[in-house]
């Protein structure tokens, strides 16, 4: 039995040092969070006028890229209406959404990810003057 209370109480002690290891700063294996939002084109009215409203639009089809350094960690596409849901690792990550058509353009935005659900909104450049 004591051989059982011996092991029992190394593997408890290995786990608590390799919690000890891991920095507030590192990714948590296993823990992820969700971004959403909205990919918007902007501005859509080649003369905009007081009075006269012209907000940006939904862009179908944006691609969104979840970057860490050099590294893709997650990609979608937009809906209809622009939305766009990902699931990533905590940690920290530059959005990038790059509209599709003529005019390429990218909006990027830093998020942190962790438990909390976070919310953005991106507009990329209509290229319209």
């Amino acid at each position: 039995m004591s051989e059982v209370k011996h092991s029992v109480w190394a593997l408890l002690a290995a786990v608590v040092w390799l919690c000890a290891c891991t920095s507030p700063d590192s990714p948590v294996t296993g823990h992820s969070g969700v971004v959403t939002g909205f990919v918007l084109t902007g501005p859509v009215c080649p003369v905009e006028r007081v009075g006269q409203e012209c907000p940006p639009r939904p862009v179908s089809g944006a691609a969104v890229v979840a970057m860490d350094g050099d590294a893709a960690r997650g990609s979608t596409q937009t809906d209809s209406t622009g939305a766009f849901h990902l699931t990533l690792p905590d940690g920290r990550y530059v959005l990038r959404a790059t509209n599709i058509g003529g005019y390429a353009s990218t909006a990027t935005e830093l998020v942190v990810i962790s438990d909390t659900p976070v919310h953005v909104t991106l507009v990329v450049d209509t290229g319209i003057r």
